[in-house]
C-alpha cells in the first residue's frame, strides 16, 4: 500500500512539474516583432558545486573553472535578498552550468568584483527534449548581465536571441549560493 502511494505520489509530483513546465512555454509573451519573451528563476543548489583546477580548490581565484546545477521556477517565485528559498523543492526543470571565475572568489563575495563569472548554461524545461542554451558573463549579486541565447531544441528549436540575467539573492538564508532571474528575448534563427 506504501509503495502504491509512492509511486502514485512521485508520478503526480513529475505530471505536475511536466504540466507547469509547458504550460510556462506556452505562456510566453510575444512582441510586435514575433519577439517571445520568457522568464524564469533559478535557485543555485551549492551542494552541487565542484570547483576544479586550483589546489587547494578552496577559495577559488581568477581561472578557476566550476560546474553547478540548480532548479528552474516561473518567472516571480524567488524573491530578491537573502531568504529561505530552498534550491531542493519541485522545480519546473533543471539548470547546468559549467564556467571560469574571473575574478577572485575573495573579491566576488567582498564586493570588489561586479563580474564573476563566464559560463555557459543549459536550461532543461522538465528534461533535455526542450532545452535553451545560453553563454555570457555573470555577476555578483545586485548585478545585471545580458547574454547571447544561442539556441534550444524541443519548443525552441529555431530560436536565438539575448539573455538578461539579474542576480537577486542568495539561497538558504546565505548559506546557499545565488538565485537568478533570467528575462529571455526570443526570435526565430534566420539561418537556412
Amino acid at each position: 500500500m506504501r509503495k502504491t502511494f509512492l509511486r502514485s505520489l512521485v508520478v503526480l509530483v513529475g505530471s505536475s512539474a511536466l504540466a507547469l513546465a509547458i504550460t510556462s512555454i506556452r505562456a510566453m509573451a510575444e512582441d510586435s516583432n514575433g519577439a517571445k519573451t520568457l522568464t524564469l528563476d533559478v535557485a543555485i543548489d551549492g551542494s552541487t558545486l565542484a570547483l576544479n583546477n586550483n589546489d587547494p580548490a578552496n577559495p577559488a581565484v581568477k581561472g578557476t573553472t566550476f560546474t553547478v546545477t540548480g532548479k528552474i521556477f516561473p518567472g516571480g517565485t524567488i524573491p530578491d535578498g537573502v531568504t529561505p528559498f530552498d534550491p531542493n523543492q519541485p522545480g519546473i526543470g533543471t539548470w547546468v552550468c559549467s564556467g571560469v571565475f574571473v575574478a577572485d572568489a575573495a573579491d566576488i563575495f567582498g564586493g570588489k568584483a561586479k563580474i564573476a563569472f563566464h559560463t555557459n548554461q543549459i536550461f532543461m524545461l522538465h528534461d533535455d527534449q526542450n532545452a535553451l542554451f545560453t553563454e555570457g558573463l555573470e555577476g555578483s549579486v545586485g548585478t545585471t548581465t545580458h547574454r547571447i541565447v544561442a539556441g534550444g531544441n524541443g519548443v525552441f528549436k529555431g530560436l536565438v536571441g539575448q539573455e538578461r540575467q539579474d542576480t537577486i539573492g542568495l539561497n538558504l538564508n546565505g548559506k546557499g549560493l545565488f538565485d537568478l532571474h533570467f528575462t529571455f528575448k526570443l526570435e526565430p534563427s534566420h539561418s537556412d
